[in-house]
């Protein structure tokens, strides 16, 4: 049975209810459809904050006028230029999730503008939708938007749509990475701790510093990589291709590559280095990249080590790795460890038509 749902207040200010359940009072964010707690405060407070956010949004959001629909005619709306620029997007071969989330993210653009003529999307339009993820303290967010709308619209210039990109003017939200770096002594202590869990773990933990891959990749090496002495790897991510010799030593962590490589032929039962074996929900002994940062979450709670709000995840073993290799080695040689590319780099590709491997 459909569970009925919950009603407002008539006496309250629009948008703002009282649930007696929680002792608590809620601001119904009309752009989004979600509730927003405003905690156990008085209700003079909360309703001088909902009239302050339903003027705010009355001030500064702007729906798409019915008469700016019917301007429209059969020009062309930013909705069917998304399923045009989505085909696009797909010709750029990327990681299959990376093509999932700008699906999501493209959906969420539609549903809010895409009934606006291409051509006329001004930037105070891209303003006041990016805008409805400020309010919300989702800057990160905002930032992402923008960078897909700023992408959408480049194209849209490519193919002579319109003059020039509304999203250009706008600024970009302020994003405050959250999560703490990981240094080399938390790494050691996290490391001691993993011994404690299947050797599996561990071995990753190592692969991932000895690499500076990300965990999807870790997850993805398998012992038929290594081709001449050299561990062949194709990141998931950006496509970028790197043979990296078994050779290969970061002195401050006293990691060998190839020592490495040794311990998971001994540890793993299947072709892949990190595996938990065959199981049910594995027949090839694949191991998916959330079990690492479950581990890693077990691990860095064993320790003992006491982080502030945001506690590095597994994904910082690479930034981690980066940054040692960066002294060890010099940066060039760290960014292209990590497989990140630049303009410099273009004339060290041996051949123009396809990738080849980034000689390490």
């Amino acid at each position: 049975m459909t569970r009925r749902p919950a009603r407002y207040d008539a006496n309250l200010p629009k948008n703002l209810t009282y649930r007696k359940k929680y002792k608590s009072y809620y601001w119904r964010n009309p752009l989004t459809g979600k509730e927003i707690a405003l905690g156990v405060i008085a209700r003079r407070d909360a309703i001088s904050q909902a009239i302050e956010a339903n003027n705010y949004i009355d001030k500064n959001y702007s729906p798409v006028l019915l008469l700016e629909k019917l301007k429209g005619g059969d020009e062309l709306t930013l909705s069917s230029w998304l399923k045009r620029y989505a085909v696009i997007f797909e010709r750029r071969k990327l990681a299959e999730n990376t093509n999932k989330v700008r699906k999501g993210q493209l959906s969420v653009i539609d549903e809010r503008m895409g009934a606006i003529v291409l051509s006329k999307v001004t930037t105070k339009h891209i303003a006041e939708f990016l805008e409805t993820w400020v309010i919300q303290d989702k800057s990160s967010m905002a930032a992402t938007m923008r960078s897909v709308l700023s992408d959408v619209f480049r194209e849209a210039v490519v193919e002579g749509h319109v003059v020039s990109n509304p999203v250009s003017p706008t600024r970009s939200a302020k994003v405050t990475v959250k999560r703490e770096r990981l240094e080399l002594e938390q790494y050691r202590a996290i490391r001691r701790a993993a011994d404690t869990l299947p050797r599996w773990f561990s071995l990753a933990m190592d692969l991932a510093l000895a690499t500076g891959q990300r965990r999807e990749d870790v997850a993805m090496l398998r012992f038929d990589h290594i081709v001449n002495g050299r561990l062949q790897i194709e990141q998931g991510k950006t496509g970028a291709m790197l043979s990296i010799p078994l050779e290969l030593e970061l002195k401050a962590a006293g990691l060998k590559l190839g020592e490495i490589v040794e311990q998971c032929r001994q540890a793993s039962t299947t072709n892949f280095m990190v595996s938990a074996g065959l199981r049910k929900n594995s027949q090839d002994g694949y191991l998916h990249p959330d079990s690492l940062t479950k581990k890693f979450v077990a691990a860095r709670k064993a320790s003992g080590l006491v982080f502030e709000e945001n506690a590095p995840t597994f994904h910082e073993i690479r930034s981690l790795a980066g940054r040692l290799y960066e002294k060890e080695k010099g940066k060039d040689f760290a960014r292209r460890l990590l497989g990140h590319k630049s303009e410099k780099m273009t004339d060290k590709y041996l051949d123009t038509r396809g990738k080849e491997y980034e000689m390490l």
